[in-house]
């Protein structure tokens, strides 16, 4: 049965949300390095509406090397997608090690749960939270979406007890703070067994705006310029004529005042354009409701 909420338009809402394109989809590879060894790519937003999760399932469990590998860097995605993708991993009969070399945000952090050893880099991120969602409707929809959200989250957080040292109380009040650990802190905690100290860790250039407590870091590794031809397609996407957005940044690239702002500075301005250019074509949007 096919969720009700995954339609064509909530996909182009969620393609908004996420900052990446629909035409995009390649979100993982698998590939046998030898008889005894598969690796298996996660980098980037897991499951709908980039990729079915159907096919990475599929491919996971028709591997048959000794040990899996799985490489992730994910700021989360699809709640259903993920968990099924946990489940093929975590009841796979080869050895799976699951390893984060950029972030494991939300859902993300769920699959690193499913490796029988918990590898990290020693300059990555490991996030947990409580499940949300956009939505919209009667109180009637709102309680029976909370109560189905609990749910959710119940069933991740039994997750996150599974392999971790941390008790339930801490760790539901950890989920409700949406906590951003480091490889060693998540060490501590029982979410990572082995802190890898060689190799360089990814750039996780996600957009993480949508989370709370971003750590500073990560915040601006993800912040970059954006070209006038992506200003120009978001007011185009905001319902603005062609004419209109090459006249509004036109007037933003002659602003007198831009130049005088310290380079960091000009970079954030611009970002904080594009932020509020998104905003206002996710406000034209019909909300819609990916679960997370």
């Amino acid at each position: 049965m096919r969720p009700t909420y995954r339609n064509a338009k909530n996909a182009q809402a969620v393609s908004r949300f996420w900052g990446k394109s629909l035409d995009k989809p390649d979100w993982y590879s698998v590939k046998a390095q030898s008889d005894d060894e598969a690796e298996i790519m996660i980098y980037d937003v897991i499951g709908w509406p980039y990729n079915d999760a159907t096919e990475l399932v599929r491919a996971i469990n028709g591997i048959k090397a000794k040990t899996i590998l799985v490489r992730i860097n994910s700021p989360g995605g699809d709640v259903f997608d993920g968990t099924a993708i946990f489940n093929a991993l975590a009841n796979h009969s080869s050895r799976v090690v699951t390893r984060v070399e950029g972030v494991a945000a939300s859902m993300g952090s769920v699959l690193a749960m499913a490796g029988k050893e918990v590898q990290a880099y020693s300059n990555t991120m490991l996030m947990i939270h409580d499940p949300w969602v956009l939505t919209m409707g009667n109180y009637h929809d709102l309680r029976e979406t909370a109560d189905l959200l609990e749910k959710i989250g119940g069933n991740l957080l039994d997750i996150y007890l599974g392999k971790t040292k941390t008790g339930k109380k801490e760790m539901k009040q950890m989920m409700a703070d949406e906590t951003w650990m480091t490889a060693k802190e998540a060490e501590e905690k029982g979410f990572v067994d082995t802190v890898l100290t060689s190799g360089k860790a990814v750039k996780a250039q996600f957009d993480l705006s949508m989370f709370s407590n971003v750590p500073d870091l990560l915040a601006r590794e993800a912040r970059r310029t954006p070209t006038d031809r992506e200003l120009e397609k978001a007011l185009r996407d905001a319902g603005v004529s062609r004419s209109e957005a090459k006249a509004l940044l036109a007037g933003r690239q002659q602003d007198p005042e831009a130049e005088t702002l310290p380079a960091g500075r000009r970079e954030e301005t611009a970002v904080e354009e594009c932020a509020g250019i998104a905003a206002l074509a996710t406000k034209m949007t019909t909300l819609y409701q990916p679960w997370r």
